[in-house]
């Protein structure tokens, strides 16, 4: 696949150097595992309690808060490049674990972040993080993926691409802000397969949990990155 150069190129120096705050971590972990697993009780038992928090095993929270400092550690920048010089925007809602049926009866595994303008091949998909390339290529599902595996262990999946940066293949290092790829409406068939969708990037992160690679939400995490 040839990847289009776009203008927003240019303005991806912003994003290398966006940061998370560094202030107050620790709750900050804390109050992100406590949304996680209020989010997971809300959906599995619809009624939570507000003592909900206080009720929580120590050991699970803490083990949430462990896997947040994982993620959050190695993050820098946002997962998708626009500044709104040319009017476009990115948006997104808290869709993670909601149902999904194509391909059976499944949880959803990220946040849609929807581009403004739906056109393929414009918006630059960024690595979030220095890491390694693990994964290329199709997947039913998610189209033309890539996956990167941060230094300290998380794995962040990028689904649905029109196309690669041009050169880069599985075993590659990445920086912060590098061009994976550009968003696209690719998956949901055989490869190639283009169009059953809007625009967009799915963007998935797995944590290692007491040997289990799980999936976390990115919602609170992008949001944050957004400050």
């Amino acid at each position: 696949m040839a990847a289009n150069s776009t203008p927003l190129e240019q303005n991806l120096e912003d994003f290398r150097s966006f940061e998370l705050p560094t202030e107050e971590e620790n709750d900050n972990y804390r109050k992100l595992a406590l949304r996680q697993l209020y989010y997971e009780q809300r959906r599995t038992f619809r009624k939570v309690p507000c003592f909900f928090a206080w009720q929580l095993d120590k050991e699970i929270l803490a083990g949430w808060e462990d896997a947040y400092a994982t993620v959050l550690s190695d993050l820098k920048c946002f997962p998708v490049g626009y500044d709104g010089t040319y009017g476009e925007t990115v948006s997104y809602e808290n869709s993670w674990n909601l149902a999904r049926n194509y391909g059976g009866n499944r949880r959803h595994e990220g946040v849609d972040l929807m581009t403004s303008n739906n056109k393929p091949g414009y918006f630059p998909a960024v690595s979030i993080c220095d890491g390694t390339i693990e994964k290329m290529g199709w997947l039913e599902l998610g189209g033309y993926r890539i996956g990167i595996r941060s230094t300290h262990g998380a794995y962040l999946y990028y689904a649905h691409l029109d196309s690669y940066r041009k050169g880069l293949a599985i075993g590659d290092m990445v920086k912060a802000g590098d061009i994976l790829g550009y968003l696209g409406n690719t998956g949901y068939g055989k490869e190639g397969t283009k169009g059953k969708f809007d625009v967009h990037l799915h963007f998935g992160i797995y944590v290692d949990i007491e040997g289990k690679e799980v999936s976390v939400n990115p919602y609170y995490i992008l949001k944050w990155l957004e400050q």
